[in-house]
């Protein structure tokens, strides 16, 4: 009875032994994780891209655009330019943004880092979108385009003392422009 029983066992797992069973088999792992990391690499893109596409249908003229001021921990080999590179902006916002008297930041320091390259203003009492441009050397429409910075509905007041202004592309002065523009008076003279 037992050796019968063993015999249709053996004919029964005859078709396990064959090549093409042992590699579907061996193989099969391997299909399974591929296709799990390309299903989850998949699923990541459609999330990112239906981020991008809310902020788009949401009126954002450029999703990319960062909305606020971020705060950055500086890390051990960051230099200026790494980290402007990384953000997208010029090495003089992020020097204009945290007063950095010296070549590099200090290691675990924590700096501002600007949406766009540029100028992040305080509003002092008696500014206005236009001398606030002025000083910065940019058109008063880049202030005002600005998708992020809220104005009030009244034009007489448009902003107020205290609020924060992007202004893209503005410039702060430097030792060197004051330097040439005293230059440049003397020789009127």
């Amino acid at each position: 009875m037992y050796n019968s029983i063993m015999n249709e066992k053996k004919r029964n797992a005859r078709h396990l032994i064959h090549p093409f069973h042992f590699t579907f088999l061996t193989f099969l792992p391997v299909f399974i994780i591929i296709f799990g990391a390309l299903f989850l690499f998949a699923l990541n893109k459609a999330n990112e891209d239906q981020k991008y596409f809310g902020r788009l249908l949401r009126g954002l003229q450029d999703p990319n655009v960062r909305q606020t001021v971020i705060n950055y921990r500086v890390s051990e080999f960051d230099t200026l330019e790494t980290i402007a590179k990384k953000f997208d902006i010029s090495v003089d916002t992020i020097i204009w943004s945290n007063e950095i008297q010296e070549e590099e930041p200090i290691v675990e320091s924590i700096i501002t880092i600007p949406p766009v390259t540029g100028v992040v203003h305080i509003v002092e009492p008696g500014e206005t979108v236009e001398t606030i441009a002025k000083f910065y050397k940019v058109n008063p429409q880049n202030i005002y385009n600005y998708p992020f910075n809220v104005f009030s509905v009244d034009p007489a007041f448009p902003i107020t003392v205290g609020q924060i202004l992007i202004v893209p592309d503005g410039r702060k002065d430097s030792k060197t422009d004051n330097i040439e523009e005293y230059k440049n008076n003397i020789n009127r003279l």
